[in-house]
């Protein structure tokens, strides 16, 4: 008998073995949903190729190691994770260790959970993201979010009828043509942007200043290429989108970072002497929400002209204005040649929609083509085809207007909902435009990280900026959920400051 136990002990092992093997070599080549396809119930099963060393904190190990799996994707989204108790054994650490690491992850949105079915990789984390930047980043003292995790549009909003029916009427008139190769993009979206910015921005362009992009991060990829030198000084605003900075960084410039207030940059605090470059989100600032004011964009553009700099203004979800006074963009202010407009149409269409641009001026068009051109990647022919009718039949208009709507009465609600538990002095900012706001907290308030991480378990799109600005996003919450999101964080944070009283009290 004894005999017999041993034989399967051995059998079981060899089998815990292999397993480990196989389910390494997917994970490790980011092919963890092949793995799961090719395996009965291997979600419920698999084991973590993780490596914790004895003498440092094996929570912090576990966190770092399970997050840059999840952000390098090769934990895809969507996977289940083992359950406390696996993952502690196959670790041989505590459960509370292992069930920490869990809420840790859970509370910056890598992981969620699913009542009765387990704990899974969230689809929330983009692709591209990377460990270092994907969720908090410091900057200059202040501590921003990744710009997806604040402010995402509502998916269920993106005309998916209409968008079908331009892809079906692209593929038929390109036909054959389909294949041909522009390389400077689409000549018909190249003019559809251009005629789209003079009459809803009044920025005068001609199509051949249009260089289209990939995305966002793709055309700001475009400008740095085009501006940046190793040794030559970017400017960017404090604080901001951690993947821009990472970007302008990766070029091996000086960076300054100028500090941001109620009317946007301040330019009384911009370096003196040369510059390359400066970045700064002018309609909506990323990610403290405010709008730079007129006398701000005046005195910009001023400095640039003395210091030789090309201003890169960044416009992704200036789109959706509210209560806002018409300030004229600074392009079209711009009478030097000195700006660039960058935009995309991922806030206003949806994340997955990876078409953008940049208005370049006149005496950068071949030089901005030829950057283009170097660094590829632009979205395929029958996308650009399929928006460009849709800009210029009114379409992408109509659409903005309805959006526009229905956002604005979701920020309606996220502010009556924060007065009406919060009492009228609060001091929000961001509200005229985007699709968030930043509540800065009083005074002796909890840490905005930790107020922040509350929200987001109660339902809320919720960031931090430093320990003293909670961002909320208004985008993807309907109205009814983001009401009940805000009684449940203000009933929380109360039930905490009794707990809090009558533990001081004792």
């Amino acid at each position: 008998m004894r005999m017999e136990h041993i034989f399967w002990l051995v059998i079981v092992r060899i089998y815990c073995f292999f397993n480990t093997c196989i389910q390494g070599w997917f994970v490790t080549n980011g092919r963890i949903g092949e793995f799961r396809g090719r395996s009965a119930n291997v979600a419920g099963t698999m084991l973590i190729p993780l490596k914790l060393v004895r003498d440092q904190p094996l929570q912090q190990q576990l966190y770092e190691q399970l997050r840059d799996l999840i952000a390098s994707s090769r934990l895809a989204p969507d996977t289940r994770m083992p359950s406390t108790r696996m993952l502690a054994e196959q670790f041989s650490v505590s459960r509370i260790t292992v069930l920490l690491t869990y809420e840790r992850l859970i509370a910056e949105n890598y992981l969620r959970t699913e009542p009765a079915k387990g704990t899974f990789v969230s689809s929330a984390v983009a692709a591209d993201a990377t460990p270092c930047h994907n969720q908090h980043h410091k900057t200059n003292g202040h501590e921003t979010i990744a710009e997806h995790s604040v402010g995402r549009p509502d998916p269920r909003l993106f005309p998916s009828g209409r968008w079908r029916a331009l892809i079906r009427s692209a593929l038929d008139s390109l036909g054959a043509s389909l294949a041909d190769d522009h390389l400077d993009g689409d000549p018909a979206l190249r003019h559809a942007i251009a005629r789209w910015l003079s009459a809803s921005r009044g920025i005068a362009v001609s199509p051949d200043q249009i260089i289209l992009a990939s995305g966002r991060q793709h055309a700001l990829h475009i400008a740095t290429h085009l501006l940046l030198r190793p040794g030559s000084r970017a400017v960017v605003e404090s604080p901001c989108d951690p993947r821009a900075e990472a970007l302008i960084a990766s070029t091996g410039v000086t960076l300054v970072r100028v500090p941001v207030n109620a009317d946007g940059i301040q330019t009384d605090r911009l370096p003196a002497g040369p510059s390359a470059l400066a970045l700064v989100t002018p309609e909506h600032q990323r990610p403290m929400g405010v709008v730079m004011s007129l006398a701000r964009r005046h005195a910009l553009l001023a400095w640039a002209a003395r210091s030789g700099a090309t201003i890169v203004a960044e416009d992704s979800d200036g789109e959706y204005r509210y209560d806002l006074t018409y300030i004229q963009p600074l392009m079209s202010l711009d009478q030097a040649e000195l700006v660039i407009h960058a935009g995309d149409f991922a806030a206003t269409l949806g994340p997955g929609m990876m078409l953008g641009y940049l208005a370049v001026p006149h005496r950068m068009i071949e030089p901005a083509r030829v950057a283009s051109r170097l660094i590829g990647d632009r979205a395929g022919r029958l996308e650009e085809t399929a928006l460009a009718n849709l800009l210029d039949s009114g379409g992408y208009a109509r659409h903005l207007h309805d959006r526009r709507k229905i956002y604005l009465s979701r920020r309606d609600s996220l502010i009556a909902s924060l007065h009406r538990n919060f009492g009228d002095h609060l001091w929000l900012a961001g509200t005229m435009a985007g699709l968030h706001l930043a509540w800065t907290l009083p005074k002796g308030a909890e840490h905005a990280i930790a107020i922040a991480s509350l929200a987001r378990r109660c339902g809320l799109d919720a960031g931090s900026v430093g320990d003293q600005v909670v961002l909320i996003g208004f985008g993807n919450p309907g109205e009814a959920q983001i009401e009940t999101g805000i009684n449940r964080l203000a009933a929380a944070l109360a039930k905490r400051q009794d707990e809090g009283a009558l533990a001081a009290a004792q």
